[in-house]
C-alpha cells in the first residue's frame, strides 16, 4: 500500500511538472524523468491520470512532452482564448489562418514521405514565400470542393492572407502586414515551447515538443495523418526545402 502512495506522488510530481513546464528533459530533471522510464507503475499512473485530464504524454529525444487533446476544453486554447492571446485574430477565419501557418511549417519541416527526419531550420523568409505559392495554388482549385472534402474553409482563409499587405511592403513595424501576422503566430508558438524563433536572424528551428506532437500524432498513429495535411502538402512550394 505505501509503495502504491509512493508512487502515486511521484506520478502527480511528474504530472504537475509537466503542467508547468510542458517537457522534463533527462538533462535537467533526471530523476523524475528515471521515475517515468524505469518504474512500470509509475509511467502507468501518469498516463492513466494524463488520459483523464485530457493530454498525453510523449518520450522522445530524451524528453517527456505534454501534448494536450484537441478536445481539451480546460489546458486547450478555444478560439476565444487565442483572440484575447494573439491580438491580430479577431475573427475565426485568422485563427484558421493560423492554422494553416502551423501547417506549412510542417510541411517546410519535414518531407512529405516520413515525419522523422525533421530539416535543422528554416528561414523567415522562405516561409512567408511557400505560404503565398500554397494559397496562389489554390487559384487552380476548386476552392469550394476542396474546402467541404477537408472540411475546411480555404476560401475565407485565402480573402485573409490576401487582404494583409505584402511582406516585401514591411516598412512600419507592428502594423498588420503578413510578416507581423506570421511573427505573431511564431512568439506564440515559442510561448508554446513549439519552436526557436531569432528575430533578428529570421531563423526558425523546431523543439523537441514540437517534434513529439508531429511524430506521435501524424507518423505514429497513423489513422490521425489527417487529409488537410497531406492537402497542404499537394499544394507545393516546399521543393526547394533542404533536408
Amino acid at each position: 500500500m505505501e509503495e502504491i502512495k509512493d508512487s502515486l506522488n511521484i506520478a502527480l510530481e511528474i504530472i504537475n511538472t509537466l503542467l508547468q513546464n510542458k517537457e522534463i528533459k533527462k538533462s535537467e530533471n533526471t530523476e523524475l524523468y528515471q521515475q517515468y522510464v524505469g518504474n512500470d507503475e509509475v509511467e502507468s499512473l501518469c498516463d492513466m491520470i494524463s488520459e483523464k485530464m485530457g493530454f498525453n504524454i510523449y518520450r522522445l529525444d530524451n524528453t517527456l512532452n505534454l501534448c494536450v487533446m484537441l478536445d481539451n476544453k480546460v489546458f486547450g486554447y478555444s478560439n476565444e482564448d487565442l483572440k484575447k492571446k494573439i491580438k491580430i485574430l479577431n475573427k475565426n477565419e485568422d485563427i484558421y489562418l493560423m492554422y494553416f501557418i502551423i501547417l506549412t511549417i510542417i510541411t517546410c519541416f519535414y518531407r512529405e514521405s516520413g515525419l522523422n527526419s525533421p530539416r535543422s531550420y528554416l528561414g523567415l523568409d522562405e516561409l512567408i514565400e511557400t505560404i503565398n505559392i500554397k494559397f496562389q495554388s489554390l487559384v487552380k482549385e476548386d476552392i469550394e470542393k476542396i474546402s467541404e472534402e477537408n472540411e475546411y474553409n480555404f476560401r475565407d482563409v485565402k480573402k485573409v492572407w490576401e487582404r494583409l499587405p505584402d511582406a516585401r511592403e514591411d516598412i512600419n513595424s507592428g502594423k498588420n502586414d503578413k510578416i507581423s501576422f506570421v511573427k505573431l503566430v511564431l512568439n506564440f508558438m515559442q510561448e508554446e515551447n513549439l519552436i526557436f524563433f531569432d528575430e533578428e536572424r529570421r531563423i526558425i528551428s523546431i523543439t523537441t515538443r514540437f517534434k513529439s506532437i508531429v511524430y506521435f500524432y501524424f507518423e505514429y498513429s497513423k489513422e490521425n495523418k489527417n487529409r488537410l495535411l497531406e492537402y497542404v502538402y499537394e499544394l507545393g512550394g516546399n521543393e526547394s526545402a533542404t533536408y
